[in-house]
């Protein structure tokens, strides 16, 4: 794995200048995938293992991505929410969808992330439906600086992948 993780530092100039991403950019260049880093467990190390989904076409944490991203997009929610919990759930969990459990506090979780703010005891913010969709829809609306995607507008999830995290997270007392 140690080449993995060298690669996903020192990419080579012809991968990174031909897709236009950062130098610094995680890509495994043979698959042309995004690389993340995976715990192996009880080592105290980290493995960098190509992404189920090829996220290069969106912006990158790094200060050297400078390919530009779509303006942020104001929606319009249209009640009722209609929303599943369950489905929303999973999608918080899933590393390939909604991602929360990867910067956020998820109620019952042991793995859950610690860069975004804590989702537990949600409900008690008393944020409305339109409120919740629009920051999950595309946080730069509410939030201009947050590093949260813009999951909508760049369509990572869609209109009903919204609608159940929005129930998901109301449901949190």
């Amino acid at each position: 794995m140690r080449s993995i993780l060298i690669l996903a530092v020192l990419l080579p100039l012809s991968v990174s200048a031909a897709s236009g991403l950062p130098a610094d950019a995680a890509i495994d260049p043979v698959q042309h995938k995004t690389l993340e880093p995976k715990v192996v467990p009880d080592s105290g190390r980290l493995q960098w293992v190509p992404h189920d989904q090829d996220l290069t076409p969106w912006l990158t944490h790094s200060h050297l991505d400078t390919r530009s991203v779509p303006k942020p997009q104001r929606v319009t929610f249209k009640a009722p929410l209609n929303g599943d919990v369950k489905r929303g759930r999973a999608l918080a969990m899933d590393t390939n969808k909604g991602t929360c459990i990867t910067c956020h506090s998820i109620p019952g979780e042991a793995w859950s992330g610690t860069v975004g703010t804590s989702l537990l005891h949600h409900k008690l913010r008393q944020q409305s439906d339109a409120e919740l969709y629009q920051q999950i829809w595309d946080v730069r609306v509410t939030l201009p600086y947050a590093f949260m995607p813009s999951f909508g507008s760049l369509g990572l999830l869609n209109d009903q992948d919204v609608r159940d995290l929005v129930a998901f997270l109301q449901s949190l007392e």
